[in-house]
């Protein structure tokens, strides 16, 4: 198959709905080629993507990097929060107590479900709340071609209730006013006793009690080294995640945002079977840093490409690409708050915008909360607290423009090594966050098929500690599994 026939099979097999087919909607067909047309920008970024192999990257970028930090199970919470931040990871693998077996992963957004699930059942929430919730859980996304479920249930903001926007429904209105009352239903010794639970159970324990997001995949290098990173990106990163969802967060769907390589290899004391040797971690900014290795290889149409014109500036009414609106809060919001509308949101960060202009002044991500968590005081203060008291330590706000080129976003996300871009108008004002996520899902479309992935059938082998800093985080010899 040539390659232009195979970008087209890519693109009919996954979006999959014929322009003669829309004949008779004339908003669903203008969507259509909307999306047509942002993948026909992307074409020479995917030929870079397609031109190298899994076993080509490994080999050039990632053969002398150390491999994931890994934790057991057998660590409790509070020790996992603390490797993670002396790491600087939001997301790790988890072994069985004797490092032998691999079991999943634990994220800091995990880390916020367990603290928000011990939040709920310390305070319960209403029962308005949880039927409330449990009515738009699973609801179908718009664009049923991009996942299953809605990416996220929306936070009626302050000046759409002023406005009284034709666009909120009922509905939307009633859930957000039973999330708000019941958080403020929620204490200091509410907090204090939640975060001192959470942080006292082993991860076997909270992997019992809580469904793990598992955002990560592992793949095989030997059977998907052949394999190119687009095909990676497509099968890896852009195949949906789906969380479980609780009494006050509706299921959803993201993408995944970090792979682990691994290959099989005997082990001299145990010859029953091959074991997995966990090499490299790939994520989603890797990926974009591979992209601008290689962006002389782009066309003229791509670098002419700005934010608006790939549908990443103002809010539009459709939803062609699954990326959300920006979400804001002000300084003047509790902290515990902000991370509970994270929670039921589905971001993984928020806007801090003043008043009365809202001009965006700050930006608050989930992987603040691997600090928070040990300030139980300061999870009750405001959001402006808390960004006060760390502003020597925190990463840059990076804003830009709709007419900013897509390549120089990509570039400056790289440079100032951030996840979080954040759109904003001429007076300040946030219109939307861009993340690697929402960059690689212009770039290609999620695959059909997976490449490789194992999960169960192998345990680890000691060969994975020789380099790893996983060794520091496994139980002293005796501790309880």
């Amino acid at each position: 198959m040539g390659e232009h026939e195979r970008q087209r099979h890519i693109l009919e097999d996954e979006l999959g709905r014929p322009l003669h087919a829309l004949v008779d909607d004339d908003l669903a067909r203008a969507n259509e080629q909307f999306r047509r047309r942002t993948f026909e920008a992307f074409a020479s970024a995917r030929l870079v993507l397609a031109s190298c192999t899994l076993r080509e990257y490994l080999e050039t970028y990632a053969e002398d990097r150390q491999p994931p930090l890994m934790v057991a199970d057998a660590l409790d919470v509070g020790e996992c929060v603390e490797l993670m931040r002396a790491f600087a990871v939001s997301s790790c693998p988890v072994l069985t107590g004797d490092a032998k077996t691999f079991l999943g992963w634990c994220s800091v957004t995990d880390v916020l479900s367990m603290v928000l699930g011990a939040v709920e059942r310390i305070r319960p929430p209403s029962e308005d709340l949880v039927r409330l919730t449990s009515a738009v859980s699973g609801k179908p996304h718009v664009h049923s071609a991009w996942g299953v479920l809605r990416r996220s249930v929306r936070t009626v903001t302050s000046s759409e209730r002023l406005s009284d926007a034709d666009s909120i429904e009922k509905s939307e209105v009633d859930l957000d006013n039973a999330r708000r009352k019941w958080l403020s239903s929620i204490d200091r010794t509410d907090v204090r006793a939640a975060v001192d639970e959470v942080c006292k159970l082993t991860l076997k324990q909270a992997r019992r009690m809580t469904h793990s997001e598992e955002d990560g995949r592992m793949v095989s290098r030997v059977s998907a080294e052949d394999a190119d990173l687009l095909e990676l990106v497509r099968s890896g990163f852009l195949r949906n995640v789906i969380t479980a969802g609780d009494a006050v967060a509706p299921r959803r769907c993201h993408e995944c945002h970090r792979v682990c390589t691994y290959s099989l290899r005997p082990d001299e004391k145990d010859d029953m079977k091959p074991k997995m040797v966990v090499e490299a971690l790939i994520s989603q900014t890797d990926v974009i840093d591979f992209l601008l290795d290689n962006s002389d290889r782009f066309d003229e149409t791509l670098k002419r490409q700005n934010l608006q014109s790939l549908g990443l500036g103002k809010a539009i009414h459709h939803r062609v690409f699954p990326d959300s609106d920006v979400l804001s809060i002000f300084p003047t919001t509790r902290l515990l708050d902000a991370f509970a509308t994270m929670h039921m949101s589905g971001r993984s960060c928020l806007g801090v915008v003043d008043e009365p202009r809202g001009c965006l002044v700050d930006v608050l991500s989930v992987s603040d909360l691997l600090d928070a968590v040990f300030d139980p005081e300061g999870l009750c203060d405001t959001v402006q607290a808390y960004t006060n008291s760390r502003a020597t330590e925190r990463r840059p706000l990076i804003v830009v423009h709709e007419d900013s080129d897509f390549i120089d976003v990509l570039r400056r996300m790289r440079d100032e090594a951030v996840h979080h871009v954040f759109v904003v108008d001429l007076d300040g004002s946030p219109l939307r966050v861009v993340t690697p996520s929402d960059c690689l899902s212009r770039i290609a479309l999620p695959g059909s098929r997976k490449v490789g992935w194992r999960y169960d059938t192998y345990d680890v082998h000691p060969d994975t500690f020789s380099k790893n800093p996983s060794q520091l985080a496994r139980p002293a010899p005796g501790s309880a599994a």
